[in-house]
């Protein structure tokens, strides 16, 4: 078994923060699987190139970057003219609705959803990742990935540490953010259809 997963999008939509996330929920639901995280991302910090790549094998991984994608999070168009083509001809792709689809990618496996603008229905662009996050779910528990313990209600748990860890002394209501935070997990995961 191995899968390869790439979050794509631009600096402040949350894309590093989403492939963490999946890692951390692939280690948490099988300690005995290998995961690799690899986070890039161009020299701006806000609207620049961003991805995350997500590495699952049951065998040692031996190069971090994906490179033959079995599942694509794309959150912008410059990342779909630039990924699209490293998705399997039998993986699929996750898209926002805004995104042209024409060129060199139509014949593979689309899922058009409406992210960006519900992201912003929530408070703005960085709860994209986390719809998009909510959608690989819901595509993994499909594929029963791995061995039917990565689910939603385990992603909740994860989500809700994290931001628990990673916001403490800041002057922020935590609550609120970890709530719009499960809240866009949700939608996502409630959007695929597969």
């Amino acid at each position: 078994m191995r899968y390869e997963i790439r979050f794509a999008g631009f600096g402040g939509q949350g894309v590093i923060t989403a492939g963490r996330l999946l890692a951390l929920m692939v280690i948490e639901a099988e300690p005995s699987i290998y995961v690799v995280y690899s986070p890039s991302y161009g020299f701006q910090t806000r609207g620049g190139d961003a991805v995350s790549d997500v590495i699952i094998s049951d065998e040692e991984i031996d190069f971090p970057k994906a490179r033959y994608l079995d599942l694509a999070l794309i959150l912008s168009q410059q990342a779909y003219n630039k990924y699209c083509r490293y998705v399997r001809e039998d993986g699929a792709l996750i898209v926002d609705k805004y995104i042209n689809r024409q060129g060199t990618c139509q014949s593979k496996r689309h899922h058009e959803l409406d992210i960006v603008a519900n992201a912003k229905a929530l408070g703005g662009d960085v709860f994209s990742s986390m719809i998009a996050l909510g959608s690989a779910i819901r595509f993994f528990e499909s594929k029963s990935i791995p061995n039917d313990k990565l689910t939603l209600s385990l992603a909740e748990k994860i989500v809700a540490d994290y931001f628990k860890e990673s916001l403490i002394g800041r002057r922020v209501n935590v609550e609120d953010i970890i709530a719009k935070n499960i809240k866009a997990l949700r939608l996502g995961y409630k959007m695929v259809t597969i």
